[in-house]
């Protein structure tokens, strides 16, 4: 029989990490061996198929209520699999296996010293159940949510084969993600018609941001593809939970488990643009110890123009440990650097009207090609209206970023449990540019911007139930943010630094109650957090901004949230409904933000500025058809922001009035209103048959223009309308043919000075993928896709994007 597997994070970072891991070990190693197992309890899971026949092999996950500890396993010969030691309380079981649905149980409940039995019979053709954490911060089945959340599997993503984590999210309804170029280029996520910074992003359930412009925005290019399990998204608001940034909705990056027999894979593959990729994971463990690791590399040697190289090399692990039923010590470590080649903004091009939006066309590819070779622009020929991103040969960006956690978690009694978590998180970026190149390129030699950010995180959470009913959560958070960002030129006198430490104490609480054997399910919460600052410093010191200023903390932030779901489980129909007011604190770069040239600074922050706050609402339903063989959902959002931070230029800020003499800058301004539609079904037909569907209609505006000037209040970037489709038909058990579609209609987006309108985006993928079985455990997958099929010639706000190209590689699992 295969051996369970337990999550558990271990990892290093600097010495308070290590510090605390060692006294964490050094209090209870000792207890792992000489524990008394009296009063632990047993599951015995059996997976068969719809005939009854058993299922070996097959994926057994067990879920705590509290989301503290998952055990899996896989199925032994006689289809069975065995969770002993385990602590009373709720548990959910999940089980998949390859070419059936996945399915996940309602509550499992043990009593003490108890033992439960569990047959579970995988669908050969149906949509799968899931169980999610990220809805309401707890394990949940699909029945029991009471919040509009997609969830991509990893099975998803290895059919699409998908190099990142933002590639993987392109087809989740609500959801609008650009990337500006070919592959390494800046990936932007806006979620039901909201900003960048309006969406939070999680690693395990824990926030990822850059320290700097408080979002993770900077970094979604870098989230490979590695050590990947699932990747949840709750649609909504998400600041009662999960705190700043979370407006308009959250992305749980969940990280495999490892555990069981000693198992991994191995991927290579190659294509256009100069293309290799190669992964690697590996993952094992015993009954009390797990652990999972992955790396992987993406190397782009030419890309879009020949000129555009892009790396990036990535690393995952985690290790569990589980001291006793009731205790586990967990790791987590994520790691990633990379490199891109940049080029130039699109610019404006030829004679154009002076008000009003402009219709995008691209003048032609030899014409562009003229233009890099510095003809200047009065000598082009007519026939487009801007100039797409030119080649840059020098300029370039680069980053890095280490995430790291421990978790300590403790269930004394059944009714109660607490864990203790730490996070630490060091980002780094940096951009250089030259002399060469066309356009406007940095006088009197090359420039180098250097951004630094450390957020170390502290996070105490307890649990408790009070009855059979009510489970309530609560706890407090220390959170420690600082940034450091470095400008140097080849002329010294512009050599500057800014440097800006923040802290936030929060207090939470949620309550969630299951009523009516589970059927009505009710939920809410409330989060309260508040701020310090530390004086910022600056160099040179002489003319330093804000000086003589008594720095204020921004204000407290207040948020709530409540949600219903009902459940008639004779039609399998489900009523949800969402409320909840949301906030985004200003980053340290709003507030404390610099521009520095001649010698002299420019401020560009504003210390005063206040969080951005929201209002947002969703109501929907959830129908499962013909033996949940057809899921259809429908949704309607509305969120008001209420207040936003934006950058102005257009003269609202005086400098004979401004206390920091500014001209332009951040300032706090009227907010904005963002309602519309999402549409989806999942529909299994046969076993070898799966589709999915989607269509998204957003009305969003502003009451501000984001142009100044151009009298546009519609948010820019947002397509009104948005449709995503993926059809996967497999071919006996060993083949598969794959293919995603997306598309948007047209949409508004700036090329400074003015708002160009740019035709719909459409892009198809085809890939195919064959496997060799080699031995029971042992196997290679080949595969090929082509990307954008039908040869579309996209830009994203004036930056093209890779036409048709080809790939093909393969991996070797055992």
């Amino acid at each position: 029989m295969k051996t369970n597997r337990t999550r558990l994070l271990c990892f290093r970072n600097k010495s308070l990490s290590i510090l605390v891991l060692l006294i964490l070990c050094n209090d209870f190693a000792g207890e792992v061996f000489a524990q008394n197992s009296a009063g632990a309890a047993q599951i015995n899971v059996r997976v068969t198929d719809p005939q009854g026949a058993i299922l070996p092999n097959a994926e057994v996950t067990l879920y705590t209520r509290d989301n503290r500890i998952r055990i899996n396993s896989l199925t032994d010969s006689n289809g069975a699999s065995r969770f002993d030691q385990l602590a009373p309380g709720e548990y959910l079981v999940e089980a998949e296996a390859t070419g059936f649905a996945r399915a996940a149980t309602r509550v499992l409940r043990l009593e003490r010293n108890g033992n439960a039995s569990l047959d579970i019979s995988l669908p050969l053709a149906g949509v799968s159940e899931q169980v999610v954490v990220t809805a309401q911060a707890t394990a949940q089945s699909t029945d029991e949510i009471s919040k509009a959340v997609s969830v991509v599997e990893s099975r998803e993503i290895e059919e699409r084969d998908e190099d990142t984590v933002t590639d993987a999210l392109r087809t989740v309804p609500g959801l609008r993600i650009q990337q500006l170029g070919g592959p390494g280029r800046l990936v932007s996520i806006k979620a039901r018609g909201l900003r960048n910074q309006d969406t939070a992003v999680l690693i395990d359930g824990i926030r990822f941001r850059d320290a700097t412009t408080g979002d993770a925005t900077s970094f979604l290019s870098d989230f490979a593809v590695t050590n990947l399990d699932r990747v949840e998204v709750l649609r909504g608001s998400g600041s009662s939970l999960y705190g700043t940034n979370a407006i308009g909705g959250v992305i749980n990056i969940v990280t495999d488990e490892g555990g069981g027999p000693t198992h991994g894979s191995i991927l290579a593959e190659g294509g256009g643009l100069g293309l290799f990729r190669g992964r690697a994971q590996l993952a094992g463990g015993t009954t009390r110890f797990a652990y999972s690791a992955g790396a992987s590399h993406l190397n782009v040697t030419r890309g879009i123009d020949g000129d555009d190289a892009a790396r990036n090399t990535s690393g995952q692990g985690r290790v569990v440990l589980q001291l006793k039923p009731t205790m586990t010590l967990s790791g987590r470590v994520y790691a990633g650097t990379s490199f891109v080649q940049l080029n130039n903004s699109p610019e404006v091009f030829g004679p154009l009207p002076l008000t009003g939006i402009i219709d995008a066309r691209p003048i032609s590819r030899s014409e562009l090609r003229r233009y890099e070779s510095e003809v200047p622009v009065g000598q082009l020929s007519l026939g487009g209206t801007f100039i797409p991103d030119a080649n840059d040969p020098d300029a370039s960006a680069a980053s890095r970023f280490f995430n790291g956690a421990v978790t300590f978690a403790h269930r004394p009694v059944e009714a109660f449990g607490y864990t203790i978590s730490y996070q630490g998180l060091a980002t780094r970026r940096l951009n250089s540019n030259g002399v060469s190149g066309v356009s406007f390129q940095p006088f009197g030699g090359s420039t180098r911007t250097q951004d630094d950010g450390h957020i170390h995180t502290l996070n105490a959470r307890t649990d408790f139930s009070v009855g059979k009913h009510n489970f309530i959560n609560a706890g407090y958070e220390f959170e420690r943010a600082s940034f450091l960002n470095r400008s140097t030129s080849a002329n010294v006198a512009d050599n500057n630094s800014t440097n800006v430490v923040e802290q936030s104490n929060t207090f939470f609480v949620q309550d969630q109650l299951r009523f009516l054997e589970d059927r009505l399910q009710l939920s809410a919460a409330f989060r309260a957090q508040f701020f310090s600052l530390h004086a910022p410093s600056f160099t040179p010191t002489v003319g330093a901004p804000f000086a003589g200023i008594a720095f204020g903390s921004p204000g407290s932030a207040y948020t709530g949230d409540g949600s219903i779901a009902y459940l008639f489980r004779t039609t399998h129909t489900k009523l949800r409904a969402h409320i909840g007011n949301g906030y985004r604190a200003p980053s340290l770069f709003e507030r404390f933000g610099t521009a520095f040239f001649g010698g002299f600074f420019s401020p560009l922050g504003d210390p005063r500025l206040r969080p951005e706050r929201s209002i947002a609402f969703d109501a929907g339903i959830d129908q499962s058809l013909h033996d949940n063989k057809l899921r259809l959902s429908a949704t309607y959002f509305y969120t008001r922001l209420q207040e936003v931070i934006g950058f102005d230029f257009s003269g609202k800020i005086n400098p004979l009035t401004d206390p920091f003499g500014r001209f332009f800058g951040y300032l706090n301004t009227g907010g904005g209103l963002a309602r519309g539609l999402e549409l989806s079904a999942t529909a299994s037909p046969s076993g070898m048959l799966d589709v999915f569907v989607s269509y998204t209609y957003t009305n969003s505006d502003q009451q501000t223009p984001q142009v100044s000037g151009s009298g546009v209040i519609s948010s820019l970037v947002i397509p009104d309308h948005q449709f995503a489709a993926i059809v996967t038909q497999r071919i006996g058990r060993r083949a598969f043919i794959n293919f995603d579609l997306t598309a948007t209609s047209d949409y508004l987006a700036p090329v400074f000075p003015r708002v160009y309108r740019f035709e719909s985006l459409v892009k198809a993928d085809l890939g195919a993928s064959y496997e060799f079985p080699l031995a029971e455990q042992r196997r290679l997958r080949v595969f090929g896709y082509i990307d954008n099929l039908f040869n579309r010639d996209n830009f994203e706000s004036g930056f093209r994007t890779p036409g048709r190209t080809g790939r093909a590689g393969a991996s070797f699992s055992f």
